[in-house]
């Protein structure tokens, strides 16, 4: 007989169950349902509303920058904390820092699901660890227990033993799967943590023991280990390191780490390594210390280590400045030709490359040891000739050999291969991920069959609070990273949507960029259209949006109400380079699927007679004004900013004002013979003749019918008119000739 409980008992006691359980505090004008484990948190609906509190402690198992995501357990269950509230890489809520194992109280946040991961979103931060070093033991499951109980066991950390990877060839990279198995049931190896000490390692061949953390995507269940600790090898192999100088000479009485053990003269023979990537130290006097790991992964292993010996006359003192005035290499310098020909030699005052098949030179600096905490900063002065067909020119870095024979070097910077030989430019390398450490730099020249690059005025210097720019595209041309630049020409405002990370689009005559404050460093309120000078900052990419991040607050506005034309486009016409402009499209039409309303984080299919393309609405229903409103069912003319997501372009209408009713524009069609129009487009002045009538009085106008310049044309038949001061953008022309007037289109283009 099946055992049975009256509902009403069963109710009583579902209730006493939700009262152990948890209970309710109040906080301010919330409830906070207050849950002693992870597991009954676990349990829990995940609407993104209800507000949990952890009362007991959770401890901290692995970390990391993205989304400023934690993963905790408690020895119930395990789950991630997801703390994104600007940007991927952004401080969130939580704030305090903590160390791997640190245990922590009072965690609370909503719980919510994507791709069917359970996360705690965070609302508050929990404040100062309760406990340090805490000891947790992986739960040691099966393949079968990870394969059909795996909610069980997601966001804690497990140990898998006796497994091996199904296609082991390769380096680990980030996102990518891999199939793992016990032989018998086969599972999925995702490589979630992109800044794991793995990533580019060679995936290990062979049994091993996996601990890692169960976590989940839409597309399925995967195991991830936090480092290489996490892959314990079952085989293990020989390792045999040989040290040498740059001249190859082999080298003995050299300290040499390793695995804990540390041996002082040759052979340096390791037995029994496990499979992963092992640190090692290798130190003798006189030399440069040298750091590095090795990777083993089936088979034994001979590495090869380089010292390079301390140079009495290396660079420590800034600025670091050579000219090439006199001898060739200079003083300190070295010269490699490792081609079948070609070198670099003395060319009135700089260092030149001449045409060379088949070349691989190297102009080596000096040792240099940049400053322990200081910010550098590489300028040189460059000219080239013929590089996009004919080959490479580049500058590298070595923190160790400056014999490029070892390949120690990487690269820093690639020459532009539009340079030309007329006017030199200035390249700007940005240094500050070498603070401290001993390096070479490198000009390094590869001609498939020949060209020409000429160097010269080569410095070294400590990094300026800004480097100043005239214009927004010398800005665009400017290294992405921590260097900050100064537009020290005026700015205007052309959209404003400050409610989504403070953004907002600035443009010149030479260009436009978005500008991306999600820390608030502008605390300045600024209006549309309004002028800006010193605007500074550095220089992001996401999604290959180029971004202008704050560094200061530049004041108050230079000036207001300046008038910006956008620049009239085809969805068709819209490049990178367009990104961040203000133009109007004309006649777009919305796809039937697309959603009723626009909502916000949202994108709309969109066409005109010359391709498709996205708009987008930023990730803030207060970003623009017409969310909520319905999405057109006919064609409009769009006023928008120009946005890049990945490959795709975008365009986003400022404000609802933006979406226009088509109307015909009344240009009149002059018979060929009546005026002639040229340049159109023009850029600085243009050219208008009639065949047979004289000309009174000529008036421009903007396609909100703003009268923007007039001209007494003084009964002439040929006009020559200045643009100059025009923004690019479409005009209208309009030609006075006694009662009778006549309208041309007019383009204007920079």
């Amino acid at each position: 007989m099946k055992n049975t409980v009256p509902k009403t008992a069963a109710a009583f006691l579902a209730f006493l169950l939700l009262f152990t359980s948890y209970t309710v505090a109040e906080n301010g004008d919330n409830d906070i349902v207050e849950i002693e484990t992870i597991l009954e948190l676990r349990s829990q609906e995940p609407d993104g509303e209800t507000v949990y509190k952890l009362t007991g402690e959770a401890v901290l198992t692995f970390q990391q920058a993205f989304r400023n995501q934690k993963y905790i357990e408690d020895g119930t269950a395990g789950i991630l904390i997801d703390d994104r509230i600007n940007g991927l890489f952004d401080p969130g809520i939580i704030t305090t820092e903590y160390e791997i194992y640190d245990g922590i109280i009072g965690i609370t946040g909503t719980l919510s699901e994507f791709g069917n991961m359970i996360q705690l979103v965070p609302v508050e931060d929990p404040g100062d660890p309760n406990s340090h070093n805490n000891v947790i033991e992986p739960l040691v499951i099966t393949m079968d227990d990870f394969v059909n109980n795996f909610m069980e066991y997601q966001s804690r950390l497990v140990t898998i033993e006796n497994v091996y990877f199904v296609d082991p060839e390769g380096v680990f990279q980030g996102g990518q799967v891999h199939a793992f198995t016990d032989g018998d049931i086969e599972a999925d190896y995702r490589v979630t943590f992109y800044d794991a000490d793995y990533v580019g390692d060679p995936i290990p061949v062979g049994e091993i023991n996996i601990t890692g953390l169960p976590n989940s995507r839409s597309e399925g269940d995967f195991m991830t280990a936090r480092h290489w600790d996490d892959i314990e090898s079952l085989t293990e192999f020989d390792v045999t390191f040989e040290i040498m100088d740059e001249a190859n000479n082999p080298l003995d009485n050299v300290t040499l780490e390793f695995r804990g053990e540390t041996i002082t003269e040759a052979p340096y023979f390791f037995p029994a390594v496990p499979a992963g990537t092992h640190p090692y130290t290798a130190s003798k006097e006189g030399y440069h210390t040298t750091t590095g790991s090795v990777t083993v992964t089936d088979e034994d292993l001979t590495h090869a280590v380089i010292l390079v010996e301390i140079d009495p006359d290396m660079i420590t003192e800034f600025p670091m400045l050579e000219t090439f005035d006199d001898e060739f290499p200079p003083s300190g310098w070295s010269h490699y030709a490792l081609g079948d020909a070609g070198g670099w030699e003395l060319d009135d005052g700089q260092a030149l490359h001449n045409p060379a098949a088949n070349a691989d030179s190297w102009l080596v600096t000096p040792q240099i040891h940049l400053p322990e905490d200081e910010s550098m900063l590489l300028t040189f002065m460059e000219r080239n000739q013929l590089m996009t067909e004919y080959g490479y020119s580049g500058v590298k870095i070595s923190r160790g050999s400056g014999n490029p024979v070892h390949e120690h070097f990487t690269e820093l910077y690639e020459s532009d291969d539009n340079i030309g030989i007329a006017d030199p430019e200035e390249a700007m390398i940005d240094l500050g991920g070498y603070a401290g450490e001993v390096v070479y730099l490198a000009f390094n020249y590869h001609g498939d069959d020949a060209h020409r690059w000429w160097v010269n005025d080569v410095m070294i210097d400590f990094v300026p609070e800004a480097i100043e720019v005239p214009d927004i595209a010398t800005l665009r041309q400017q290294p992405i990273g921590d260097l900050a630049y100064r537009i020290t020409g005026e700015v205007v405002i052309t959209h404003l949507q400050q409610a989504y990370r403070g953004q907002f689009f600035i443009q010149d005559q030479t260009g436009a960029i978005l500008v991306d404050d999600p820390g608030g460093v502008i605390e300045t309120d600024y209006n549309l259209y309004d002028g800006v000078r010193e605007l500074t900052g550095t220089l992001s990419l996401f999604a290959n949006m180029l971004q202008l991040r704050p560094t200061e607050d530049p004041g108050a506005a230079y000036s207001t109400d300046n008038v910006i034309e956008p620049v009239e486009m085809t969805l068709g016409d819209l490049t990178p380079d367009h990104q961040g402009q203000l133009v109007i499209v004309r006649n777009v039409h919305f796809d039937e699927d697309n959603p009723e309303t626009f909502i916000h984080n949202t994108g709309y299919d969109i066409y005109d007679d010359t391709a498709e393309a996205t708009l987008y609405i930023p990730n803030d229903e207060n970003s623009v004004d017409y969310i909520g409103e319905p999405v057109p069912e006919t064609p409009k003319d769009l006023i928008s900013v120009v946005q890049q997501f990945g490959n795709d372009m975008q365009i986003l209408p400022r404000m609802l004002d933006d979406f226009m009713d088509p109307e015909p524009i009344n240009v009149l069609s002059p018979e060929p013979s009546e005026f002639s129009l040229f340049p159109n487009p023009a850029s600085t002045h243009f050219t208008l003749v009639s065949a047979d009538r004289q000309m009174e009085r000529i008036r421009i106008y903007n396609l909100n019918g703003q009268l923007v310049k007039e001209k007494d044309a003084a009964s002439a038949r040929r006009l020559h008119m200045d643009v100059t001061r025009l923004n690019t953008g479409m005009y209208i022309l309009e030609i006075i000739s006694g009662n009778d007037v006549k309208s041309l289109k007019l383009q204007i283009n920079r």
